[in-house]
């Protein structure tokens, strides 16, 4: 028993043995040198060649050159075009930086420039009144507050054209709640007289959707809002609004809603302000906001006369011929949106107002300095069909 386990030991220990050996000394897997395999010569291994894979040389593929048009070609192929168009169409096409023209055809003549007047708009509205200029929406007392109010609340709008339903409702906080008064017995009343005319502006279309514009009103993103709504319509939401909101911050109104100007015995309860008119006019433009738009129009003609678009209209004649040096035969103007299609104005007079809001008002106004860094070339093309 004892000799047949140290056979046993002595076997085990052999065949470790073997297989280290076999290990060490045997043709290791990772070796690059090819195995022959059975009845196979082995003398084509003397005439392989190792090469480096870093010195093998690819020829690299030669694509066919595309011929460029030249500038003046590509030039003349557009007016070519614009020459064979069946219809009338002016185009400006120029250099920001330089104020090199490149490209122009009826760049004189007039036509109907839709949302291009919104340049015009924000150019004279930004060199009126100034970048940090906020429009008001103020509140007045008839008489001393106490908790059951009986005298009136006044509110009156000076053309806020961003005020919101939530603002207002704000409004309507601290002319309320915020001063005490849980009860008012007597009337909230209205002051349009800001604007001695509102409504629709001239040369509107009867299916376009269309602001109502009014001395206080509620600022809408979507104009199919206000489509088909007359100016008494949109007055008769801002009253739905104020019963509402009176309602939501648990003031009992007990009184009417009227309109009529403030009394000069009036006290003054609070004054909201809008958003800066650099950020107005960026809203504006970014977004092509008609009631935006028209309400700064409007409101010019407020600020610099009596209220009318008559009024609008006289001021930006002025303004245009101070800045841009056109005059009123020039050019037609009856809107500040371009919902008109009594607007007329050429592709050269869109490019000069551009020209100046790069250099002056969008630079150093709004603060879009990136653009001076940037040779930025602006195109201003109008069809007529």
């Amino acid at each position: 028993m004892k000799n047949n386990k140290i056979i046993s030991q002595a076997l085990l220990i052999f065949f470790i043995l073997l297989i280290f050996i076999s290990i060490s000394f045997g043709v290791p897997l990772s070796s690059r040198t090819p195995l022959s395999r059975d009845g196979e010569s082995s003398d084509y291994l003397d005439r392989i060649e190792v090469i480096d894979p870093s010195k093998v040389y690819q020829t690299p593929i030669e694509y066919p050159t595309v011929q460029q048009p030249s500038f003046e070609n590509t030039m003349d192929s557009i007016l070519n075009l614009l020459n064979s168009f069946e219809g009338f169409v002016g185009m400006e096409l120029r250099n920001l930086s330089s104020n090199q023209v490149l490209l122009s055809f009826n760049e004189d003549k007039l036509f109907t420039p839709a949302s291009l007047s919104k340049i015009i708009t924000a150019l004279i509205s930004l060199e009126s009144l100034g970048t940090n200029y906020r429009f008001e929406t103020q509140v007045f007392r008839s008489s001393p507050i106490t908790s059951n109010y009986n005298g009136n609340i006044y509110i009156k709008g000076f053309g806020n054209p961003v005020l919101s339903s939530d603002e207002y409702k704000y409004i309507l906080k601290k002319a309320t709640v915020d001063q005490g008064i849980t009860k008012l017995y007597g009337n909230i009343v209205f002051d349009y007289s800001f604007l001695t005319e509102e409504g629709f502006g001239r040369g509107w279309m009867w299916d376009d959707p269309q602001p109502q514009i009014a001395s206080i009103n509620i600022w809408m993103s979507s104009h199919e809002s206000l489509k088909y709504k007359t100016n008494g319509e949109i007055k008769d939401y801002l009253n739905f609004l104020t019963t509402v909101y009176l309602q939501e911050l648990g003031v009992s109104f007990l009184g009417a809603i009227e309109y009529d100007v403030v009394p000069f015995s009036a006290s003054s309860i609070y004054t909201h302000y809008s958003v800066p008119l650099k950020e107005i006019i960026k809203t504006m433009l970014e977004t092509s906001d008609n009631q935006i738009a028209e309400q700064l129009f409007r409101n010019l003609g407020a600020i610099y006369g009596k209220g009318t678009i008559s009024d609008s209209e006289k001021y930006f004649k002025q303004k245009i011929d101070e800045i841009l040096g056109y005059k009123p035969s020039q050019y037609v103007l009856k809107d500040g949106c371009g919902l008109s299609k009594y607007n007329l104005l050429s592709p050269k007079m869109i490019n000069d107002a551009v020209l100046y809001l790069y250099k002056e008002a969008l630079c150093q106004y709004l603060g879009w300095d990136f653009l001076k860094s940037r040779s930025i070339t602006i195109f201003t093309l109008i069809f007529m069909l």
